[in-house]
Order: C-alpha cells, then sequence, then structure tokens
C-alpha cells in the first residue's frame, strides 16, 4: 500500500476513531493469512489461527459478560449498537459476544504464561469468547475483536487468537503548549489510538510558547510569594506565532483542573495512563514570562526591565530559556507544580522534560537536574520521565540512583541510556528519525518539520526499527518499558491536522511496541494496514462522552468526517491541500472554546477571507501577539506583560534540532 492520504478525512484515524473493522466475512486461505494478513489486524498478534465460517451477527446478538467484565462489555456494546443499529444488550447468560475477565483464567500465549494485558480470543459459528486474566486484556481483546467485524455487522471470520504485548509502555505524545487543543479533541484522539492498543498518552503542558494547566495556590508552602494562578491567566494566553499552514496562529487556551481530570479519567476508562510534561529548567519563557519571582540575574534569558519578567516569545526558537538553579524559589516552584500535576494525574510517572538546555552549560544543567529529581520523587511519590539530556545527571550518582524512574531516548548517547538502567532505570525509545510523528511525509507534505527524517517518511520508515538497537551501541529487552512516537506542535494547527501527522505512523510505533521483533515485516504491516483501511462512508461515530464537570462548557461533540478508503484515486500527502470553510476563532478573552465546525476538506485552515455573518469570528493576518484564550470555562484573562518580541536567542531552530548542549 503506497501514499495513504486524508484528502477527505484524517485517513486511518476516522477509519479507528469510528470503528475499527474490515469488509467482508473471512476470505479463503492464502499464503501469509496465518499472520492475519487477510484480516488487517493492527498491532499483529502474537498467534492468529484461522478456522472455516464464523460466526453471523444478527439482530439478535448480546454481550455476555462476568461481573469483572461488566465495564468493558457496556464499552463494546456501545460501539456495536452505533455500527449495527441493533439493540445489543448486555447479558450475565446466554450465547452471544462472551467476554470474560478472570484473574485464574488457565491459558498461556504462544505456550508462554499470559501478562496482565494478554487475552484470547476465539471466533466460531456458535459465538465469540475472549478471555483475560485483566480488564485490561479484555479491552486489548475487544480492540481486535473489532477489527475483526464487517462493517454494518455481517459474519466475523473464524479465528482462535492468542495475544499480549512486546511492552507495557506503547505511547503516543501530544505536543499542547505550542498550539493548544481543547478536550474533546484530546478525547477524540484517544479514542483514535487506543483502537490500536496505545496504553500511555503523553501530554506535553508547558513551553517556551505557552502554559496549557492549570496550577492553584493551594497547598503552597509557607513563605512562597508565587501567584500560581498566573501561569494559565498569563500564559495560557501565549502559543506559536510561526510555521503555522498559511500562517495560521497556534491556538491559545489551557485546561482547569476539571478539565484535565476528565481527559485523565476518559483515558483511564480506555486503558490509557497519561504521562503530564511540564519541561524544566530548559523550555521555560512562559513560565518566566508570567512569574515575576522567578526571574533573577542568573535565569535565561533575562528579564525586561520595564516589567521584571522575560518578554513572551512565540518563535519555534528552543534552547535559549532556563530557570535559575541556584534560586531556592525555583525548586519551591517545581515541588507545587509537580505535586499538583501528579495528584490530578494519579499515574506511575511525571515527566520533567529536561532536554535542550543550551544556554545553561554542563555544569549549572546537572546542579538543577540532581537538585530537582529527588525533590520532585518525595514531593510527588511517583517516578519521574526525561529525555536523553536528564540521564546524563546521574553518571556521578551510585547504584539505584534512578529507581523507579525512565528515559526518554530521542537522540544522543547510549552510556548515558545504558548507566541509566544500570542504576535502576527503564528507557522508553522514541528515536527521532524513526518515531516522531511531526516530521513531513515528504518535502512536499505541507505541514511538519524534517529535520529528524528526510526524503520519504512514510510508515515504512517508522516500522522498521528496533527499540533494542536503535539507542547507540543497544540496550537489553528487559531494560526497555516500551516506545513512543512523540508529535510536537510548531506548525499543527488543530486536531485534524495532528491527526494528519499522527496517521498510519503512529500505528507502525505502536505495533513496535506490541508485536513480537521476530513477527515484525513491513511489507506485511502495509498489506495489513491496506486492509485495515476501507470502510463504509456512512459509519456512525461510537465515540462515547463522559459527562463535563461542573461549570465546563466543552466545545460542541464532533462526529468525524467520512472515511476515504485505501484507494490509488486518493491524492497523495504532497497534493496541495483545498481549503475548508474558515475556522471560527475567539474574538474576546472572556469566551467560550470555539464552536467552528470541522472541515470536511484536508485538515488545513482557510486563507483569510471575510467571515459568513453571525457563523464565523473575523479572520486575523498574522501578528506578534498571541490569539485569545480558549478554555472551556469563561475566565477573565490578562494581555502578556510585554509587548512581545523576539528576545536576543540562538538563531531560530526547529525542536529537538540538536542532541548536545
Amino acid at each position: 500500500m503506497r501514499r495513504v492520504q486524508s484528502g477527505r478525512a484524517s485517513l486511518l484515524a476516522t477509519v479507528v476513531a469510528v470503528f475499527v473493522g474490515v469488509s467482508g466475512a473471512a476470505a479463503p486461505a492464502v499464503a501469509g493469512e496465518e499472520r492475519g494478513t487477510a484480516l488487517g489486524l493492527v498491532p499483529l498478534p502474537v498467534v492468529v489461527e484461522h478456522g472455516a465460517g464464523g460466526f453471523v451477527v444478527r439482530p439478535s446478538v448480546a454481550v455476555v459478560v462476568n461481573a469483572a467484565a461488566r465495564g468493558v462489555g457496556e464499552g463494546f456494546a456501545a460501539q456495536l449498537r452505533a455500527v449495527t443499529g441493533y439493540r445489543v444488550p448486555v447479558r450475565t447468560r446466554g450465547a452471544g459476544i462472551r467476554i470474560t475477565v478472570d484473574p485464574r483464567a488457565d491459558y498461556t500465549v504462544d505456550g508462554a504464561a499470559p501478562a496482565d494485558e494478554s487475552y484470547l480470543l476465539d471466533v466460531d459459528r456458535r459465538g465469540v469468547a475472549i478471555t483475560a486474566r485483566t480488564a485490561h486484556g479484555a479491552f486489548n481483546g475487544v480492540q481486535t475483536l473489532r477489527q475483526l467485524i464487517p462493517v454494518w455487522g455481517g459474519t466475523i471470520p473464524a479465528v482462535h487468537i492468542e495475544d499480549q504485548p512486546r511492552f507495557p509502555y506503547r505511547g503516543v505524545m501530544l505536543d499542547v503548549a505550542r498550539s493548544f487543543q481543547d478536550v474533546d479533541d484530546v478525547k477524540r484522539y484517544i479514542d483514535s489510538l487506543s483502537a490500536l492498543k496505545m496504553s500511555v498518552l503523553h501530554l506535553h503542558l508547558a513551553d517556551d510558547q505557552g502554559w496549557r494547566i492549570e496550577i492553584t495556590n493551594d497547598g503552597k508552602a509557607p513563605g512562597d510569594p508565587i501567584d500560581y494562578t498566573a501561569l494559565t491567566r498569563v500564559s495560557g494566553a501565549t502559543a506559536m506565532t510561526q510555521q503555522g499552514y498559511r500562517a495560521e496562529l497556534g491556538r491559545t487556551g489551557y485546561y482547569t483542573q476539571a478539565q484535565y481530570r476528565d481527559i485523565v479519567a476518559y483515558a483511564r476508562e480506555r486503558f490509557v495512563t497519561v504521562v503530564p510534561e511540564v519541561d524544566i529548567p530548559g523550555h521555560t519563557n512562559a513560565a518566566l514570562h508570567a512569574i515575576p519571582q522567578l526571574n533573577t540575574d542568573r535565569s535565561l534569558p533575562k528579564p525586561n526591565p520595564a516589567t521584571g519578567v522575560v518578554d513572551w516569545n512565540g518563535t519555534g526558537n528552543v534552547g535559549y530559556s532556563a530557570l535559575d538553579e541556584r534560586l531556592d524559589l525555583t525548586y519551591t516552584f517545581v515541588e507545587h507544580v509537580f505535586t499538583q500535576l501528579a495528584e490530578l494525574t494519579g499515574g506511575p510517572y511525571v515527566h520533567i522534560g529536561g532536554d535542550e538546555s543550551h544556554a545553561m552549560g554542563h555544569t549549572r544543567y546537572v546542579d538543577f537536574i540532581t537538585r530537582a529529581v529527588p525533590r520532585v520523587q518525595a514531593a510527588t511519590g511517583v517516578g519521574t520521565m526525561g529525555w536523553t539530556e536528564y540521564a546524563e545527571a546521574g553518571l556521578a550518582q551510585g547504584p539505584g540512583y534512578w529507581d523507579g524512574s525512565v528515559v526518554q531516548y530521542w537522540i544522543g548517547s547510549g552510556d548515558w541510556v545504558r548507566d541509566f538502567v544500570a542504576k535502576g532505570g527503564k528507557a522508553v525509545v522514541s528515536a527521532a528519525a524513526a518515531s516522531y510523528l511531526d516530521q513531513k511525509y515528504t518535502k512536499d507534505t505541507p505541514i511538519g518539520l524534517s529535520w529528524a527524517c528526510k526524503g520519504t517518511c512514510d510508515f515504512e520508515r517508522y516500522y522498521d526499527w528496533d527499540p533494542t538497537t536503535t539507542v547507540t551501541g543497544g540496550i537489553a529487552e528487559e531494560a526497555v518499558l516500551g516506545v513512543e512516537g512523540p508529535l510536537w506542535s510548531e506548525t499543527i494547527r488543530g486536531a485534524d491536522q495532528a491527526q494528519f501527522l499522527t496517521f498510519p505512523r503512529a500505528a507502525a510505533v505502536l505495533e513496535t511496541g506490541w508485536t513480537p521483533a521476530t513477527r515484525k515485516d513491513v511489507a506485511d504491516f502495509a498489506a495489513r494496514l491496506a486492509a485495515l483501511g476501507p470502510a463504509s462512508p456512512r459509519r456512525a461515530s461510537t465515540s462515547t462522552r463522559a459527562p463535563a464537570p461542573a461549570g465546563n462548557t466543552p466545545s460542541p461533540a464532533r462526529t468525524p468526517s467520512p472515511s476515504a478508503a485505501y484507494a490509488a484515486s486518493t491524492p497523495s500527502r504532497s497534493s496541495p491541500p483545498r481549503a475548508p470553510k474558515p475556522t471560527a476563532r475567539s474574538s474576546s478573552r472572556t469566551a467560550s472554546a470555539p464552536t467552528a465546525t470541522r472541515p470536511r476538506t484536508p485538515p488545513y485552515p482557510a486563507p483569510c477571507r471575510p467571515p459568513r455573518p453571525a457563523r464565523a469570528a473575523p479572520c486575523r493576518s498574522p501578528s506578534p501577539r498571541p490569539s485569545p484564550a480558549t478554555t472551556s470555562t469563561p475566565r477573565a484573562s490578562t494581555p502578556p506583560r510585554s509587548t512581545p518580541r523576539s528576545p536576543a536567542t540562538p538563531p531560530a531552530s526547529s525542536h529537538r534540532r540538536s542532541a548536545t548542549r
């Protein structure tokens, strides 16, 4: 399969966000079918055995569960109702699609003991049975079953599947700091990716260009003078001002704590763990712009004497900002922010970033990390994650220093990663050249960067690598916690553009985290991806939304636009995008979230044109000032403290261009 274009919608995203399925009943046995190729299963299960015939989904179909499987069964029944139009009751006895969660279930996966996320899936003419030891395993089995169910029901092919993941951490990172995405957009992203067995959503919540998570003054340390609400009041109203398609400004806004908890709960219902990141000590211009007390003669860049804070900077520059590593209040700030993040998230890790602190220099950087990491761990009670560079801070430390912590390798020294693992840590591998989802597909792709991956950067390149060998010098299988595909948002404006760059390459990264290395084959993956793609253009959305928190006024739920089949006639990713209808933007800092309809043509904003009366805010030409805040909860906001201008920094560079400070 070649070139899958989001000409009418975001390609695979629409398919999996709606209902992952293939057309028709089981095909006759052919070469490669024992791998699940003809069934279009992504990621590829460990064992796939085919039978004759299959189970016919009729109007009387029911989902049968035991008590431990009730939640998974109810969710699947809701999805099946939307696809088939049938009643699909959930029962505790009878025939149909049976889902059983039993911690003592006696089965193996290809002869091996089952892991926590393992499952068995059996289909024959009498019914369907999913058996797992955990609810997460049952949920994984349901995602595979969804890919087997033909559009609008029909015959599910007879099959026996034994399956479990290679690694527990199978992640995608969404950068909402440079350009904001609202709650519904994040939920749609979770729906799309959890269908491909994503287990972690890494949210990049703060960077030089903006701050996207509400931090309150509750629980401040005695004598702490910082007003933490300024982080979103000031830097929630800033974003990128460069690199958007047709010069669209980055989108501003932030999540209230209630909205963030809603995202975490929504992800947890789909067995996705949220890992929140606030990057320190670099990538902190937004924090320094909002908090006067963090600005000193050692923080970087130097504050504007007229305002006492650094100027706001909406460029894509990196490496120029830094907290003062000698200031005690810096660590008070760090502890307070990460304590609230950990409490809001309830997960095993908080991500402290730690990358690209070029302006600090080696000594200052190591001093900061060695002081910050123990304090964050003690304050939060959870492990820390950080990019490759933060592993360097442990080189002079003793055994056990990194117990419970994770290094996220993107580029750089394999020696640092091996030392990190030897001292008790684990590695998540996000090799930039083969997993950074923000890279262009080709040089002609209208959005995206190209520093990490040049030439053709389609799913084949994102599939054909292994985390144990990509780290320079290699690391052992047991040292790897998992893999992740990061999506940085310098050029991304909105959910459609995010999904355009994410799919199908995220499917390749997630299969690398799921499928045994010995069973991976790029040609086979391409064939399964092609089989997964075709879908009815009229399938209804099966996304279920949790009730909004009190006081929340989210944007209207958006039904994905019709899916384009994978066909040779679809335009390539290098085709010039057609202009969709203009997107409504908030025109007041006290306005609620935008209520624009999602464009049905390629996900790019239209050029400036007069607005349609009473439907859209005027389209503004790019300016150095940020666009208004778009939090879902109406909230007063103040303009930036100073006239925005680019500080004296190194030449503009795309995010993560270099590997050394």
